[in-house]
């Protein structure tokens, strides 16, 4: 795992690399990470800043906790949503804000736990996770991330079990989260 070049997401290309990793690392305990080199999803794991070299965010799993790491993920299984996730300020408010994609390119901006209790009525299993690459920097201004989707329909290798568990993980993060948001 320590040549997981999908764990190393390199910070060059932002303008403020430190506000990028923060930002990353204020959304860690509410999303999972995908690794397409080990076909696995991490759902305990630290972040760190790395300036060795070139700047750099080191995804570090936790490995001790076996019971919150999904294996055997193929990567047909990770789709992109098209849901942006920004920090607050960017609008002028604190939190956090989703775009969510409407049809004709067009989309709509609301507050994070709006935005997901809407999604989740919309979809039962919403399950968005990071990737290498979703870390982007909006307008040379601020950070931002675009999800990627757990298409649960496309682990036909799993048992119903396996299914629950994995739907179950991604559904306790976002209760902790939006509960955690709607009192920011």
């Amino acid at each position: 795992m320590a040549d997981d070049t999908e764990l190393q997401w390199e910070l060059n290309h932002f303008v403020d690399r430190k506000r990028a990793f923060e930002y990353l690392r204020s959304l860690k305990d509410i999303f999972c990470v995908y690794s397409s080199t080990d076909c696995k999803i991490y759902s305990n794991y630290q972040l760190n800043y790395s300036c060795v070299g070139e700047d750099r965010i080191e995804v570090v799993p936790d490995l001790s906790v076996w019971n919150d790491t999904f294996s055997f993920i193929s990567p047909a299984a990770i789709v992109p949503s098209g849901v942006l996730v920004f920090p607050g300020q960017v609008f002028g408010q604190n939190g956090f804000y989703v775009r969510l994609p409407l049809k004709g390119g067009r989309g709509k901006t609301m507050p994070l736990a709006q935005a997901f209790d809407h999604l989740l009525g919309r979809e039962s299993h919403f399950l968005p996770l990071l990737r290498k690459g979703d870390l982007r920097e909006f307008k040379g201004k601020a950070p931002y991330i675009h999800l990627h989707c757990l298409e649960v329909s496309k682990l036909d290798q799993w048992s119903a079990l396996q299914r629950a568990d994995v739907v179950d993980t991604f559904s306790d993060r976002f209760h902790d989260i939006i509960n955690t948001t709607a009192n920011i």
